[in-house]
């Protein structure tokens, strides 16, 4: 399955930061697979998983155990485009974290955050989880997203700065100085979550210098954004098609019409992704396929149609192409890992 993206303006100080390290910028995104105009552009669709490789490698490659640290250092809000306009206007505090929440899935569609009233007396826990695949090393863009997340709350309430802590589910790899020096107040590790605790008194209080027409035209321009250009469009193909695979429908003109375009716009924003679409469609059959296998209740026949398959000898070959097995192979070898 595909990986979740991310806008590429979190790239931002990127290059900088490479350079003025002696590095090559070029040559750390090449070997992600990322595309060099994801530099200049803020809107290329990236890959969150090749985003956190990419600042694992450049820590690495540079000998910068802080880099994730330094590099939010030099970013600004401006990193989450009209998204931070929509935050900045807000009226309090707390409609601001509101508008943050609902609308964060347009700079980060695999960033998930959820506030917790209940995990401590006084404080609001907001965790942040970013969707990764298994496997991925998440050090570095943990630690800028939480750098991020402790200027943002300095600047939208400037009088409860200092007051969060950030809690990190990682030990320290650096020296506790140096994450107070980034994140300007508490952090605790080995935490069970990764999250930032606000004081929640401070959510009443009012932004100054909001402007609240600025903020409205700001939030409508990213709820349109969001709803007619979604940046995981390849999650959406994957999710139509996984809907209707027993149904039919599957066809990328049917595909297409769901989401509003024509044949070639889809495949066209699927080729920024990286993707194809006949390549999702057979991902999500053999995914799919090893579920259905795996219950010994589901007859082959049933398999094949869940599929969208209209003969089982195509079920089948596709089978040996997936698994170099027949489905009834496949069958006996997962029925044995899970007795």
């Amino acid at each position: 399955m595909i990986s979740e993206m991310i806008q590429s303006r979190a790239l931002m100080g990127f290059e900088t930061l490479v350079r003025s390290a002696g590095g090559d910028p070029l040559a750390l995104l090449e070997r992600r697979n990322i595309n060099a105009r994801a530099l200049q552009e803020d809107e290329l669709p990236l890959a969150l998983d090749a985003l956190a490789g990419l600042y694992e490698d450049a820590a690495e490659q540079l000998d910068m155990e802080d880099f994730g640290l330094r590099l939010s250092a030099l970013q600004d809000l401006s990193l989450y485009g009209p998204l931070a306009l929509v935050v900045r206007h807000a009226r309090t505090v707390g409609d601001a974290l509101t508008a943050l929440i609902r609308y964060f899935a347009y700079h980060t569609p695999g960033g998930h955050i959820v506030p917790d009233d209940e995990y401590a007396p006084g404080m609001l826990c907001v965790r942040y989880q970013l969707k990764l695949s298994d496997g991925v090393a998440h050090r570095q863009i943990t630690e800028q997203s939480f750098a991020m997340a402790a200027k943002l709350w300095s600047v939208l309430a400037p009088l409860a700065a200092g007051q969060q802590t950030i809690l990190l589910r990682q030990s320290p790899c650096l020296a506790v100085h140096t994450y107070r020096q980034y994140f300007h107040c508490d952090t605790l590790f080995n935490q069970p979550v990764d999250a930032i605790l606000l004081p929640a008194d401070a959510l009443q209080l009012t932004l100054d210098q909001a402007d609240a027409r600025l903020g409205q035209a700001a939030e409508i321009f990213v709820s349109n954004i969001l709803r007619r250009f979604p940046l995981d469009i390849g999650k959406q193909v994957e999710s139509l098609i996984t809907r209707q695979l027993a149904f039919g429908g599957v066809g990328i003109d049917q595909i297409a019409a769901q989401l509003g375009m024509q044949r070639r716009t889809l495949q066209r924003r699927l080729a920024l992704q990286g993707l194809v679409y006949g390549d999702l469609l057979d991902s999500v059959r053999r995914e799919l396929a090893a579920q259905y296998l795996a219950q010994s209740g589901l007859s082959l026949a049933d398999i094949s149609t869940g599929l969208g398959y209209q003969e089982q000898s195509s079920f089948i070959r596709a089978c040996r192409r997936w698994f170099s097995a027949t489905p009834r192979q496949l069958r006996r070898t997962l029925c044995g890992l899970s007795s």
